[in-house]
């Protein structure tokens, strides 16, 4: 295998080079996702037809029509795929920490400081342009470091004890009222919070028990040779388990429906997210999984070998990106069509192509403290 290939004019370092036992569908998977993600967070900044953020309190009103409709509906599992691969990745990860001599202790040790600084980075860096604004929110890499520090110290615990409790927390979790408490305690809890000082998207609760069947589900995997059959099923299952919940009413979902021809059918709420949110995202997760394991078994397809790197630099990724789009909405201060959002989504790939490519190359080179936890 060569140590590089190329895309375009950009030469990309072979991410196989630096740990052959590394899956590729693994990370393949996590670039995708962070792909559509970049895709939702270009929309948010210069598409002047997205909808409302989809919380439970009220629903969005109706997309303007099917293109921003399938915008937002296909990043449903974007969300839940990143706290269930980063679950994933840490069982991967710890046992072939284990394999190579480094001490229990020390892998407990790990994952805690990385926790940390995910709560670090999203509050002293990714929060520098919301303190301008007055507040500080609780989201995505604040929830996955809260998650990892209680993984770090769960991951001992048998699957069959903790796969039932993930479970409950994902299914009893719209009984809870945190009502009486403060509000920063039910910001980082339980309940998104969209205005004051303290605000939260990624509460503990629910999405911390993604983060456990991500580790469940990266345990069994290392102990199956062909996964796949077994992630179809559990595609299979959630699909079924999503019609079901939607179809019946009632419990466990935020938004009613018209019918199933009709878009609001495929309208759940993410914040917090409800059961067909959650049964849809699993659906997609898993089959999207043993896709990608089947394509990437032998070796990567040169189309999907942009996305692999993304896929070993996921938090620089998402730093970075924020704010190249940050500081290009500052500088055109516009927005603008559905068409023209795509074309800067597809730039801002190319623009993130060589600084991921530069710091998986020096991550691998040359590994230091920065370059383990970031």
């Amino acid at each position: 295998m060569n140590a590089v290939s190329r895309v375009g004019a950009i030469t990309l370092p072979d991410a196989g080079v630096a740990a052959p036992a590394r899956k590729a569908y693994v990370d393949v998977f996590r670039g995708l996702l962070i792909a559509h993600m970049a895709l939702d967070h270009t929309s948010l900044m210069f598409n002047a037809g997205r909808g409302a953020e989809e919380l439970a309190s009220s629903a969005p009103a109706a997309p303007a029509d099917i293109f921003q409709f399938l915008t937002r509906f296909t990043g449903v599992p974007v969300a839940p795929g990143f706290f269930f691969m980063a679950g994933f990745m840490v069982a991967l990860t710890s046992i072939a920490r284990a394999e190579r001599g480094v001490t229990d202790a020390e892998i407990t040790r790990r994952l805690i400081v990385r926790g940390l600084v995910l709560l670090a980075v999203d509050a002293l860096i990714m929060g520098l342009p919301r303190a301008a604004m007055g507040f500080y929110s609780f989201v995505v890499l604040s929830a996955i470091g809260a998650s990892l520090i209680l993984l770090a110290l769960l991951r001992h615990v048998p699957s069959k004890v903790l796969l039932p409790a993930a479970l409950a927390v994902l299914v009893l979790h719209p009984l809870l009222d945190v009502s009486a408490l403060p509000v920063a305690l039910r910001a980082v809890l339980y309940e998104p919070v969209r205005t004051g000082a303290f605000r939260s998207l990624y509460p503990v609760i629910p999405w911390a028990a993604i983060v456990l069947l991500g580790f469940i589900a990266g345990r069994d995997a290392t102990t199956r040779d062909r996964p796949v059959t077994f992630w179809l099923w559990l595609s299979a299952i959630s699909a079924a388990l999503f019609f079901a919940i939607r179809l019946a009413g009632g419990y466990g979902y935020a938004y009613p429906y018209t019918s199933i021809t009709h878009l609001d059918f495929w309208s759940f709420s993410k914040y917090p997210p409800d059961l067909p949110f959650l049964s849809f995202a699993f659906a997609a997760i898993f089959l999207a999984l043993a896709t990608v394991w089947k394509v990437t078994r032998t070796h990567t397809p040169a189309l999907l070998r942009p996305f692999e790197i993304f896929g070993r630099v996921p938090f620089f990724f998402y730093v970075v990106h924020f704010y190249v789009l940050g500081l290009a909405a500052a500088v055109v201060r516009t927005k603008f069509g559905l068409g023209a959002t795509y074309l800067i989504w597809l730039a801002l790939l190319v623009v993130m192509l060589w600084p991921c490519a530069w710091y998986f190359e020096k991550k691998r080179n040359r590994p230091n403290f920065i370059t383990r936890y970031f």
